[in-house]
Order: structure tokens, then sequence, then C-alpha cells
């Protein structure tokens, strides 16, 4: 029998717990993950949406396969996490909703809908009674919206740590250390740690989120691809008297988005601001009124509910909103630069890199997001 390759795993967050999942499951490989804090990064601060219908966007309409594919992949990990480790990610189906508050922001749902009718998505234009019949719980002046069957949700924190238990109980080990470079050897890699000890593997997955730029070894041009966009979300508790909505509800309020995702266990994720301003960790006041404000005028009942936490975090941007996926030199792998899709597309990029490890080159669906696309210019 050929003896399974030593693979590390830079990074414990959902793609790198993903990865391990699929490898020990699917291929017997027990890999190793490197992390001095797995439950610290932009897996905790997401809101866990399985939207492929209602991320879908202009310009970005190569990712959409790959998240519908995701998406559907979803329904199967959850199933196997229950079934086979009795661990729940909080998976929760129902659909999303897209709603306008004014008039010019009905004109926006129309376009919206037009494009998703152009991309042959299952989506449909709702007036304002089947809205009320859809969810009650939105403002009695909302008048138009778009209903997705297919968009669906995770707990992104319980779905995180259900991998990455079921990767431990399939063999797969996390050490927390962290990795500060890596170094070709012969027959594979050296990882170097922060403890100042070296570590040897076949072959390594850099699933480090968007600080992995900063791991001496790896392609210069990550440190210019990759980018951080602050993101900011607030969690509130439903009580018997405020109950959670039944839907994700979109808005579009004045040319502002907003989202409100309800859990199976009644917490309330209120979403998410997009900010450019490199690693400054500032939770702003205006921000979180904003988010605030514009949710409650969708779903005035928010306003009852408990207020849980405030959270901030850093997606891991890059120039065509595109993640990275692939091998970058013998044995190197990349896993990075999910942006706002990392717990939906975790399902999908897990199998595929896990399938990178084993069958190098013979994954047609990765061609599109080579890493090496960024080589030259650090722009596409």
């Amino acid at each position: 029998m050929t003896t399974p390759p030593r693979v590390a795993i830079i990074g414990a967050g959902i793609e790198g717990a993903s990865v391990a999942f699929y490898l020990a499951s699917q291929h017997a490989i027990a890999a190793e993950l490197f992390d001095p804090d797995p439950y610290s990064g932009a897996s905790q601060v997401a809101a866990g949406m399985l939207a492929p219908v209602a991320e879908a966007v202009y310009g970005e309409e190569g990712l959409l396969e790959m998240m519908l594919e995701a998406a559907r992949d979803w329904v199967e990990l959850d199933a196997k996490l229950q079934i086979s480790f009795n661990l729940a990610t909080g998976y929760r189906a129902g659909g999303s909703l897209l709603v306008a508050v004014g008039p010019n922001d009905a004109a926006e749902v129309e376009r919206t809908w037009r494009f998703y009718q152009k991309l042959g998505l299952d989506a449909r234009l709702v007036q304002k009674r089947e809205l009320g019949e859809i969810e009650p719980a939105l403002a009695p002046d909302i008048s138009l919206g778009i209903y997705a069957e297919i968009d669906n949700q995770v707990d992104n924190r319980a779905a995180h740590r259900a991998l990455l238990s079921a990767s431990e109980q399939l063999g797969a080990t996390l050490t927390r250390s962290r990795v500060i470079a890596v170094a070709p050897q012969a027959g594979g890699w050296s990882l170097h740690l922060e403890d100042g000890s070296h570590r040897s593997f076949d072959k390594v997955i850099v699933a480090a989120g968007v600080r992995a730029g900063e791991i001496a070894g790896l392609p210069n041009y990550l440190s210019n691809v990759l980018r951080p966009i602050r993101g900011q979300v607030i969690r509130l508790g439903a009580t018997a008297s405020a109950p959670p909505p039944g839907h994700v509800v979109r808005s579009i309020w004045q040319g502002r988005g907003v989202y409100v995702v309800p859990r199976v266990s009644g917490e309330v994720v209120i979403g998410a601001s997009t900010e450019e301003v490199g690693f400054d960790p500032t939770r702003r006041a205006r921000t979180t009124f904003e988010l605030l404000r514009d949710a409650f005028r969708v779903l005035p009942g928010l306003g009852e509910m408990h207020l849980e936490e405030i959270n901030l975090g850093f997606r891991p941007g890059t120039p065509d909103n595109a993640p990275l996926l692939g091998e970058v030199a013998d044995g190197l792998i990349m896993d990075l630069g999910h942006f706002r899709h990392g717990i939906l597309l975790a399902s999908v990029t897990g199998k595929w890199i896990a399938k990178e490890v084993t069958s190098p080159g013979n994954n047609p669906s990765l061609k599109d997001f080579d890493p090496a696309r960024f080589t030259n210019t650090g722009a596409p």
C-alpha cells in the first residue's frame, strides 16, 4: 500500500477545517493543522449565508456555478456531520428575501430580478400581499421583493466547530502554533514555527486567511493580492415577545444594503459593513447605528431584542473578488481569498483542495481560480 503523504494545513478557520475533513473522510489522510487561535478569524464573524442567488452580483458571474455547487454540497455535508458525527452546523432551509423600501429601491430590486433571470436563477418577484405571507415580520409598507427559495444558511461558528471536530475524530491534529515561514526541502516542505522549531511535510496547504502574505517563503505577490476588507456584524437575541423573522432578509434602502439572518438557536445576525481601511480594528459607533437603523426599518420587531455582540472581522479580498485555489509550487497549495463567500464556498473548496492533494492538476474546476493569474502585476 502507498504511504499517505504527510500534509500540513496552515490555518484552521473554516476553509482549513473543511480541507482537513475532506482529506480524512474521502482520502484517508490525517492532516496536521497549524493555527495559534482557530476561533479568532473571519469564520467567527460571518453570517453563514448559503445564498448563491442573493450573492450573485454583476461582474462576478464566474463564481456562480461554484456557489451553486457549494450550496448543494452543504446539504450533504450537514447530513454527514449530523448522522456520522452527531455534530450540528445550524443548517436552516427556507430561502431568502431581497426587499425594497422606497420607489428608487424598487427599481433596483426589479433590475436585480432581471439579472437573476438572465443568469437562469430560481427566484421570483413578489408583491406586497405575498411578501406579508412569506415574512409577516416585515414592515407593513414594504411592497416589493425577490424570493429565492434555494438560499439557505448555517451557523458559521457551529459549522466551523463541527468540521474541525469531525476532522480530529478522523485523525487530524491541531497544533496551536503560528507558522512564520515555509521553505522547500528535498521531497517536500519545511514549516518554521514561531517557537523556533521546524516541521517537515510532503505537502502544505495555505488556508491562513487575509494574513497569509505575512508568511515568509510564500509567493511574493500574495502580499499585494490579498487585502483586508473590514466588516462589522451585530448579534441580537430573540425573546418570547420579540421572535426572530422566519427567513433571511436583505433590504435596499436609499441605495444601502443590510441583511438579517435568523438562526435556529434564536440568535439574529445583522450585517454587514464593507470598509477598505486596512487592518484598523476600530468598532465605529456610526457603523453600528447605521446597521441597526436600516435593519429596524425593514423588520421593526428587531428593536425589542437583546443586544448580544458587536463583532468585527477582516474578509480576505482579491482584485477580482474570486479565491486563490491550487498549486503554486510542487506540493504547495493555496486555499485563500474567499472574500464574502468563505462559509458558502468552504464545502466545495475543501473538497477540491483535498482532491488536488491526492491528484494534482486533475480538477479543471480550479483553472479559473489559479493564483498564477496575479503573478505578473498583482491584478487581473
